[in-house]
């Protein structure tokens, strides 16, 4: 049979960026599960067999979700992939309505969310059929051809990104597509970075595992950059390896750190402002940087504030390398952003390096 020749046998599906119009059943509702360190979107694949063989995590509400939609995607993504997101920071997308005239005439909606993954868990089963998906993860720019959801699949992906940009999540720029069917994923990890920079793939749970674990290092994420490196036949380092490895001294050092006042104090706070001595002779006498740090801990403005009570800016960098928010003598170093803009304001702006 002909779909084009009988289109009462097919739903009629449109896109709104709206609230559900009253009295209309909710009979679903999916995700667009965001990975917060690389970008990526959770695409399920239920493998080559299935008619449908990818999908978002998602399903009909059950009575434990207590009429709430976010918590039917949420229990659904966690039974069908294995993973958790974060409801806090959820973002609602829209819904599709339905109208399958041949089954069922009276419209119904199904819902989308946007949420970035908090945690992956060991993959398994799904409850309700047994059935192990792989979790594939992709740019939301590719998601709809993975789907097959036509426009609406498109305009979804389009709030999808919209959203994960207003998150935060670096959607724009997301890292190579695969699967992520462990527990650990790989990242590319550097120390020193610049000129003489180390660089490791790291196998870890997270970015941020990373990040609390290891001191003085970046966790790359740039697709440009992970593509470039990646036959320069990297050591490969397990975070949780026991034996002597690159990260063991850097391990040591940020557990030096853990508990001292100041430790991760400004880790995930927006911009910071911190004010610390130059280490280094000045022809004025003694001389501070006050840095203002973006959220990723690379510095956006600069002042040299001087004994005499000069100020200099100094925001053009050669390199700009990104300062470690976990470390606490950079906590202690913190100030106010009134102290940061008072100086920016009077400070004249440098011309030589």
């Amino acid at each position: 049979m002909d779909a084009e020749e009988h289109p009462e046998e097919q739903p009629h599906i449109t896109w709104h960026e709206a609230p559900v119009p009253p009295g209309m059943p909710v009979t679903q509702a999916y995700v667009w599960a965001l990975d917060p360190d690389d970008g990526r979107v959770l695409i399920q694949d239920r493998g080559p067999q299935h008619p449908r063989r990818y999908t978002l995590p998602g399903g009909r509400p059950e009575p434990e979700d207590g009429g709430d939609p976010l918590k039917t995607a949420a229990r659904e993504a966690m039974e069908e992939s294995q993973i958790r997101i974060d409801t806090e920071r959820a973002v609602y997308l829209g819904h599709q309505v339905v109208t399958w005239f041949a089954k069922r005439p009276e419209p119904y909606a199904q819902l989308r969310y946007a949420a970035p993954i908090i945690a992956y868990e060991p993959i398994g089963p799904d409850p309700d059929n047994g059935r192990t998906n792989r979790r594939f993860m992709t740019g939301l720019a590719r998601a709809p051809e993975l789907l097959h959801w036509h426009e609406t699949g498109a305009a979804q992906a389009k709030a999808a990104l919209k959203a994960g940009a207003q998150l935060g999540l670096p959607v724009d720029d997301p890292s190579p597509e695969g699967y992520r069917d462990g527990e650990k994923d790989r990242y590319l990890v550097c120390h020193d970075y610049g000129m003489g920079g180390l660089w490791w793939w790291v196998t870890a749970r997270s970015a941020k595992e990373i990040m609390e674990r290891v001191a003085d290092v970046v966790v790359v994420t740039a697709s440009e950059t992970v593509n470039r490196v990646a036959d320069w036949g990297l050591a490969e380092v397990d975070i949780d390896a026991p034996d002597e490895n690159p990260l063991t001294s850097l391990k040591a050092t940020r557990d030096e750190q853990r508990g001292q006042e100041g430790f991760g104090a400004l880790v995930g706070r927006g911009t910071v402002y911190v004010r610390q001595a130059w280490d280094e002779g000045t022809e004025n006498g003694e001389a501070y940087y006050l840095t203002e740090l973006g959220e990723d801990g690379y510095r956006t403005r600069q002042v040299v504030e001087y004994a005499d009570g000069s100020c200099v800016k100094t925001d053009d960098w050669p390199l700009n390398p990104p300062y470690d928010l976990y470390d606490p003598v950079l906590g202690r170093a913190e100030v106010d952003r009134a102290v940061f803009e008072a100086a920016w304001d009077k400070a004249e702006l440098e011309t030589e390096y």
